[in-house]
């Protein structure tokens, strides 16, 4: 039976983590700085918490070292919360995504601007007529014969003596 407790209480810390980053913490060394994801041990006994900045100019590693000074206040609130028996030990990772997810977007645009297709669109006839263009090698695959209408019949015909018979 799957467990349904970590990923609830991995959501709830992030709440109580991200409120107290942001409302509680006077620290201008940890503004933009959001708490991303928290994974919690089987036991409960140890979370890693992803954090990210935005507009900030420290260093991840300040930023980490600031974030580790101030875990006592973490377990603190995680406490007077009362979710959980035990305060697990918080450790501290920098969630790198929105650096690959820039890095993919430059790579992107690098791309697009490489292969710009607007030329093709300039050339591009709107009123093309693909029917009139493909008609006479269509006509070969989806046309009936009136021969092939009879045999239709016929197989009808059959199917429906066979079914009498029963």
């Amino acid at each position: 039976m799957k467990s349904y407790k970590i990923p609830r209480l991995q959501e709830e810390l992030r709440k109580i983590l991200n409120i107290t980053l942001t409302t509680k913490i006077n620290d201008p060394s940890l503004a933009w700085v959001t708490i991303t994801d928290v994974v919690l041990s089987r036991d409960l006994k140890y979370a890693k918490l992803y954090f990210s900045h935005y507009n900030n100019p420290a260093s991840h590693e300040n930023i980490r070292e600031r974030l580790i000074k101030t875990s006592g206040y973490f377990k603190k609130q995680i406490a007077g919360a009362h979710i959980m028996r035990t305060i697990p030990e918080l450790s501290f990772y920098y969630d790198d995504t929105e650096d690959r997810a820039a890095r993919v977007e430059t790579l992107l645009a690098s791309l697009k601007d490489k292969y710009n297709d607007e030329e093709d669109y300039e050339n591009f006839d709107e009123d093309f007529d693909w029917d009139e263009e493909y008609e006479d090698e269509d006509d070969d695959l989806f046309d009936l014969d009136e021969d092939d209408d009879d045999i239709f019949d016929d197989i009808i015909d059959i199917d429906e003596d066979e079914g009498e018979n029963k």
